[in-house]
């Protein structure tokens, strides 16, 4: 099936990640198994520890992340970090950052052998936010892909735009999607992909992602270079 003839479906700004892969056993454990927690990486190196909020549903559906720093606010822009920890068996998975399909970034990642790239295209081309991969991995049972989004914590729409609520005990809401069909072209960002197979959402204050800015920024630099 053509991205033309989802249009109708997603009808959303779509970020679409065709996520680099490289064999590794270095694919971070879930720590909690409920609906959200608070995670936080190992230093190595010169890349510090970051915490993230993390959603969790069961061993056979993805692990969502989403790290943001601590002095964001919902009068200003700022970049997001986004992780998605898969089954080998969900071949591609989406995430939208407003909580449904449409009128929101919808981030969409899918392995591509061992190699690929970060793109953006239809439905809906959203020129407001961009994509940067941070990491990628895979191992026999589980692939990873770590963004840094652009845009993300802010968007513009058909309801005159939305966001990210940064305040403390506010709740953001969230949405997923994951298909078992694989992408037909996976080294193609811009190719077709199937309807998925399952959906859900989920609500949750950003307060578990939060980091000192310092701390996210050398966290950026140092995991791209």
């Amino acid at each position: 099936m053509h991205l033309s003839s989802l249009v109708a479906f997603f009808a959303a700004p779509l970020l679409a990640a065709s996520s680099p892969v490289t064999p590794s056993s270095e694919i971070e454990p879930r720590q909690v198994y409920g609906v959200t927690s608070k995670y936080c990486s190992t230093a190595s190196g010169n890349v510090p520890s970051l915490c993230f909020l993390q959603y969790y549903t069961s061993a056979t559906a993805p692990t969502y992340r989403i790290a943001l720093p601590s002095d964001a606010t919902n009068n200003a822009a700022y970049d997001t970090i986004l992780q998605i920890i898969s089954p080998v068996a969900q071949t591609w998975v989406g995430f939208a950052w407003g909580g449904g399909m449409t009128n929101n970034p919808l981030t969409v990642a899918w392995p591509n052998g061992n190699s690929g790239q970060v793109g953006r295209t239809t439905p809906g081309l959203y020129s407001g936010a961009t994509l940067r991969t941070l990491s990628t991995a895979r191992n026999s049972t589980h692939w990873t892909v770590e963004v840094v989004c652009t845009g993300c914590s802010r968007w513009n729409s058909q309801q005159n735009g939305g966001r990210l609520e940064t305040q403390s005990g506010s709740a953001s809401t969230f949405a997923w999607a994951i298909s078992r069909t694989a992408v037909p072209q996976p080294s193609n960002p811009s190719g077709s992909f199937p309807v998925h197979n399952n959906q859900g959402m989920f609500s949750n204050a950003l307060d578990f992602g939060k980091n000192a800015r310092a701390t996210f920024t050398q966290y950026v630099q140092n995991k791209r270079s």
